[in-house]
């Protein structure tokens, strides 16, 4: 058997991968609490006649994902139970009551994420009778993160425990244990209950498994069910007695869906067994995947190692360049399912290229697995605005610094999905605020001339260009002895998002009183921090948390205004438990 190098994380559905019948679903989209308050229970299934109940005092409710989600999903509600005061919830439970009655092979399968303050651990029992329960196994959440992510899925398999097929009376017991704070909590969403059919074939099973690999492999079938004949296809239809009869290893050197089926005197067909095989041509760089032909399906592998630039949860996408050029990767299957940080190196990426409006898109078919080096800085490339107009197919995608630029005829504070023209001697090019989570949306945007760190995007035959983070800011290079005053203006806070305290840093043109003050998200005045005599330069404050009764601040979105002599400005932070 040949050395596998990447094997799929995601193959094509989760009923694919086991077979199963998607039989009780929860996606928490209907009934949906209001802000700041906790959902009525039972909660009904979506989908078959479960339950969920509960025993936290607090089970809020927050924008979900579309992972692990049925066909036509949305980002709806979710289910977030939260520690409570004095942390009271840990050790409780949500629990799903539902009958197998029919069914074996029960698999629970769902998304989750938790706050740095959420619960660290997740229990698994069930019970056969109603009334006793039984540990199954408990899944460690330490290091996943605050969002949502497709790696960061939990399965739990009941197949072959006693008791737990064909039983009116089967329930799984979830328990949160390990938070911190009384807002700290866990999200979860599209809760899935698969099972087979009782009666049935046991469904097949292919060695080596579904992936990428880089040279012919021979593909054994197999089933539990003695006596079974096992029929397969290799043109995605699915088998029948009359499709061919598996005999022996099937060699495949090309990309192949291979679909097979058990079939057996006294029992049901079993569910059909699906593996996809991709055999990609391996180019060595983003330069040379680039110059390939787009659209064509073929799966390509990039042999070198590519740096995480910048991700975010949207369609699951990730920035990344090597020396020779840059590309997104639009991942909508969550088909990567490491959790990777900015600055890793990734080696082994392969997958299909396309283009959307002439922006290079990169849609992966596998998890490349642990990053193959940490801690990468990546130089943005210095250029003005006309080079990037004149060629925007070079750059695209990667991180690019302008120099000396400013905006012309915008006021007021960032929007999301907005464009803005930046401009500078050479030209003006496009601004676009693509990023939902960025942390510059709802700031004021900034007058004068600063430098912009960002990534290249493209849009028909226009160029684009979108900062990351506030940090993306800079002042004017000096490489032209350019004069920069000291102007009054706030330069941001760090860390952001933070938890509880934050230090917020603001330049003033000269020495003169100065005052942060503190806004809820409903826009009240929560916390005054006066300095008196501030320094003329950078000056510092930090905010605890707490409004100006000592009382800590729930998470979420918060202000920050500076005011100064006539000067006033404002700044968004996000205080994450």
């Amino acid at each position: 058997m040949k050395k596998i190098l990447l094997v799929l994380a995601v193959l094509l559905t989760l009923g694919m991968v086991h077979g199963q019948t998607l039989v009780y679903y929860w996606n928490f989209n209907t009934g949906t609490p209001g802000q700041d308050q906790t959902w009525a229970q039972p909660i009904a299934s979506t989908i078959g006649d479960g339950e969920l109940t509960y025993s936290f005092t607090e089970a809020f409710s927050f924008t979900g994902t579309t992972i692990n989600g049925i066909d036509g999903e949305v980002n709806g509600g979710s289910f977030a139970p939260r520690g409570g005061n004095e942390s009271e919830n840990n050790g409780e439970y949500f629990t799903l009551s539902f009958s197998t009655v029919g069914y074996d092979n029960i698999i629970l399968s769902y998304p989750t994420r938790r706050t740095s303050t959420g619960f660290l651990t997740q229990t698994f029992e069930y019970s056969v009778n109603g009334q006793d329960w039984i540990t199954k196994e408990t899944v460690s959440l330490d290091g996943w993160e605050n969002n949502w992510v497709a790696g960061q899925m939990i399965e739990v398999n009941f197949s072959g425990i006693a008791g737990v097929a064909d039983n009116p009376n089967f329930a799984i017991r979830v328990v949160l244990d390990g938070a911190s704070t009384a807002a700290g909590n866990n999200r979860i969403d599209n809760i899935r209950i698969t099972a087979a059919s009782q009666g049935a074939a046991a469904m097949p099973v292919f060695d080596p498994p579904a992936g990428v690999y880089s040279s012919a492999i021979d593909v054994s079938i197999a089933t539990a069910t003695d006596g079974a004949e096992i029929r397969y296809t290799t043109d995605g239809s699915v088998p029948s007695t009359s499709s061919a009869l598996y005999s022996g290893p099937i060699n495949l050197s090309a990309n192949t869906t291979l679909k097979a089926r058990a079939f057996a005197d006294g029992y049901e067909p079993s569910e059909v067994a699906t593996a996809a095989y991709y055999f990609p041509i391996v180019v060595q760089d983003i330069a040379e995947l680039r110059q390939q032909t787009e659209g064509t399906g073929a799966v390509y592998m990039i042999a070198g190692e590519v740096v995480l630039t910048f991700k975010q949860s949207f369609r699951n996408q990730k920035w990344v360049q090597d020396a020779s050029g840059g590309l997104v990767i639009d991942d909508t299957e969550g088909n990567i399912t490491t959790l990777y940080q900015i600055g890793d190196g990734i080696t082994g990426l392969a997958g299909t290229i396309s283009r959307y409006a002439n922006l290079l898109q990169f849609a992966p078919m596998s998890d490349p697995g642990a990053p193959s080096s940490t801690g990468n800085d990546v130089v943005p490339i210095d250029l003005n605005i006309a080079a990037v107009n004149a060629n925007p197919e070079r750059y695209q995608s990667r991180l690019v610094r302008l120099g000396n630029v400013h905006f012309v005829g915008a006021s007021g504070n960032f929007e999301t999905g907005t464009n803005y023209t930046l401009a500078d001697a050479s030209g003006e090019i496009v601004m676009r605020t693509l990023f939902f989570g960025a942390d510059y949306i709802d700031t004021e945007i900034p007058a004068g001339d600063f430098s912009l760190v960002g990534l290249v995007g493209q849009f028909n035959q226009t160029a684009q260009f979108t900062p990351r983070s506030l940090a993306d800011w800079g002042n004017v290079p000096n490489d032209d002895n350019v004069i920069n005053p000291v102007q009054t203006q706030i330069l941001g806070n760090y860390p952001n998002p933070f938890n509880p305290s934050t230090t917020i840093e603001f330049n003033l043109a000269k020495a003169d009183n100065a005052e942060i003050v503190i806004y809820n998200i409903k826009g009240q005045a929560i916390r005054h921090l006066r300095i008196n005599d501030a320094k003329a330069g950078i000056n510092r404050v930090t905010w605890d948390g707490c409004d100006d009764n000592g009382n800590l601040q729930a998470s979420g979105a918060y202000l920050f205004r500076l005011r100064s002599g006539r000067f006033t400005s404002t700044r968004k932070m996000i205080m994450m438990k």
